[in-house]
């Protein structure tokens, strides 16, 4: 009884011990963090604050945003998108037909021959939904498939920036509250990845386009 009263005793020792250790090493950080802001606001320079805290922000949602080949995805999910809207228009102009018509003929076909017609029309109602969600996906995939490939891109261009730079870390600004602007590096990456990848062309799956 003992025993198990010193083994849990210890353990709640050691629990509090590594959360001691964990908030020691986040308020070092911090004080990092706060460190480098203030050299930044007395003007220091860039090779300074790097040989102080050498690390840099990126936002990788500017970038996306920024980027050439992202705008081109965009305009050319759309014009897809609107190719769909048409046809899917045209067949639900001709459901809405059909179905006026097989409810005129209800007062003059036999029940079985009417609920037969009626299966059809079931039938082909399903069939235009189940495609509509076709679309849906394929346009998902598409776009992810796109942001997949910028993404890449940006990613290889912030490696070779960190490098020639000097950063050993490379902070996400979705994730990390860091001020100093001067080790931002999206304006950087923005720059490299419009001329490395200028637009950007995504082949639509080739099972989708016999829906056409």
């Amino acid at each position: 009884m003992i025993k198990q009263s010193l083994l849990v005793l210890m353990s709640d020792h050691f629990s509090k011990m590594c959360k001691l250790l964990i908030f020691i090493v986040l308020a070092l950080f911090q004080l990092f963090l706060l460190e480098a802001q203030e050299k930044v606001k007395k003007n220091s320079t860039i090779s300074e604050l790097k040989n102080s805290f050498p690390a840099a922000v990126i936002d990788m949602q500017k970038v996306l945003s920024l980027s050439e080949a992202m705008k081109t995805l965009q305009k050319e999910v759309k014009t897809i998108e609107d190719g769909f809207k048409e046809q899917i228009k045209k067949e639900e102009e001709t459901l809405k037909s059909e179905q006026e018509n097989l409810r005129a003929q209800k007062s003059v076909l036999a029940k079985d021959q009417f609920e037969e017609k009626e299966q059809e029309f079931k039938e082909k109602v399903n069939k235009v939904q189940s495609r509509i969600q076709n679309i849906r996906r394929e346009l998902e995939s598409t776009m992810a498939r796109g942001m997949q490939i910028i993404q890449a891109e940006a990613v290889k261009h912030l490696k070779e920036i960190a490098k020639n730079e000097g950063y050993l870390v490379v902070f996400d600004a979705a994730t990390t509250v860091i001020t100093a602007d001067v080790i931002n590096i999206s304006d950087q990456v923005v720059e490299k990845i419009n001329k490395s990848l200028p637009k950007i062309n995504i082949e639509r799956n080739k099972e989708k386009k016999g829906d056409n």
